[in-house]
């Protein structure tokens, strides 16, 4: 594994991975500004991206071509379509949609083979 697929695998798990830490925005907020004016959808964009592109072959693998507009609106349907889970971090909620609608192929494990 490169250098930058590990910093990038080390800063996935303490987005997703990491239950105890403080959360900037829950689900409900990040929904509040995907629906909001058009600052706050553009700050709810931004976040969502920034997740999006730190788990990047990490968690999920998306096809070509996808957009940001593309990826937002998943994550706002998720989000309404689960009200029990808005609660939790966004970030994680994020993680969750994105591993579910674009899983990445499973991989051998790491070293040789007998």
């Amino acid at each position: 594994m490169s250098t930058g697929h590990m910093k990038r695998a080390v800063l996935a798990l303490a987005l997703v991975g990491c239950s105890a830490h403080a959360e900037f925005k829950s689900g409900n907020t990040l929904l509040a500004q995907i629906k909001g004016d058009n600052l706050d959808y553009i700050h709810a964009n931004g976040y969502v991206i920034g997740v999006y592109d730190t788990l990047q072959g990490v968690t999920h693998c998306p096809p070509a071509g996808i957009t940001a507009g593309q990826v937002t609106d998943i994550v706002k349907n998720y989000l309404e379509v689960n009200p029990e889970t808005r609660h939790n971090s966004a970030d994680r909620l994020i993680g969750i949609v994105l591993k579910s609608t674009w899983p990445c192929a499973q991989r051998p494990p790491a070293g040789r083979q007998l």
